[in-house]
């Protein structure tokens, strides 16, 4: 299994770190660290953990932050499994063993986590909650130093590059949105470093930004684990979503065979605002979806033109995906009718 440290001007505390991986247990691991550009010492102490112990391997990359960092690494791994670890936190000796005896045992367990302590300036149990994907929605509810497959690295895109700020969070939706089981051990495994610089209190100043790019980047998933969009005042979003939709309802229906993107035609009005390219299609990730929008029409307060389009369609024998509709003031303000999606 292969241990990912990105390491940016850690000359104080990366020495601490090493110590921590390579007392661990279980032996077959490798370690591969990306420096980030440091203008410290960072490079040459891990170049003396390299000519001592021939697991450590170390990349080089100029300052793009920790997300290209984990993927720079891992694109450049052999393991099978992944642990990302800090260069300022330390991890116990049985935490790797423990976490890949429990990820081995389940084919459904994507995430392997275990139990965190705070040292430096705070002390004290990180007391997270148990995983669901709604509490995913509001927060992180997984932390960053927990084990998972490089194959669900790859399928979830990997770290995004165009988040600056709580980049495992938008990390672990992608990865299990769609279903996975995440698992805890009982033992604490992680022992999180808290100092004034710590990127965590620094990560606090982006909300806004982080807020509004996630929206971005998973409307169909806040779409059906909140109702809507996530907002700054994270805990009311469902609360808002809920007032909004009954002053705003929409109206959605889909093809059987499309079912699965019942939420994603859901979300289509923002996911149109946030990536339109003309007025006929949009890209969302690796879906490309082709539509006809349509604006208020005379009559639109029972049905919208949308609704009566994919009668029509469904008449003719077409094959539409569906149709969504947004009520505002009473009638269908606008509305779209999905033909296809890719």
């Amino acid at each position: 299994m292969s241990v990912v440290v990105p390491a940016y001007n850690m000359e104080l505390y990366i020495a601490e770190t090493f110590d921590s991986v390579l007392a661990s247990t279980y032996e077959n691991i490798e370690v591969v660290v990306v420096d980030d550009g440091s203008k410290d010492a960072t490079v040459s102490i891990v170049e003396q953990y390299m000519a001592r112990d021939s697991r450590v391997k170390l990349l080089k990359q100029k300052n793009a932050g920790p997300s290209r960092a984990r993927n720079n690494a891992i694109e450049h791994c052999c393991g099978e499994y992944i642990l990302p670890v800090d260069a300022d936190d330390l991890i116990s000796p049985t935490f790797i063993g423990s976490a890949v005896e429990a990820i081995e045992s389940d084919s459904e367990i994507k995430v392997v986590s275990c139990r965190c302590e705070f040292f430096g300036l705070r002390k004290g149990e990180w007391m997270l909650p148990d995983f669901t994907l709604k509490d995913l929605a509001l927060d992180n509810r997984v932390c960053a130093t927990s084990m998972y497959r490089r194959s669900d690295w790859q399928r979830a895109g990997g770290y995004s590059e165009t988040i600056i700020a709580r980049e495992d969070w938008a990390f672990w939706i992608a990865m299990l949105k769609d279903g996975g089981k995440v698992h805890r051990l009982p033992e604490v495994g992680l022992y999180y470093r808290v100092r004034a610089a710590s990127k965590r209190f620094q990560d606090r100043k982006l909300k806004g930004f982080v807020v509004k790019r996630l929206n971005r980047m998973f409307p169909d998933f806040f779409e059906r684990e909140l109702g809507g969009r996530l907002y700054v005042q994270r805990s009311h979003s469902s609360k808002i979503n809920a007032l909004l939709n009954w002053l705003c309802p929409k109206k959605v229906e889909i093809d059987d065979k499309w079912s699965e993107y019942y939420y994603f035609v859901k979300a289509l009005p923002r996911i149109v605002g946030y990536a339109r390219k003309d007025g006929r299609q949009v890209k969302f990730g690796n879906r490309e979806v082709v539509f006809a929008e349509y604006g208020v029409a005379l009559g639109s307060y029972k049905n919208s033109s949308a609704h009566k389009a994919w009668l029509e369609a469904r008449s003719r024998g077409e094959n539409m995906v569906g149709y969504c509709a947004e009520r505002k003031w009473l009638v269908f303000n606008k509305s779209y009718l999905i033909k296809s999606i890719k």
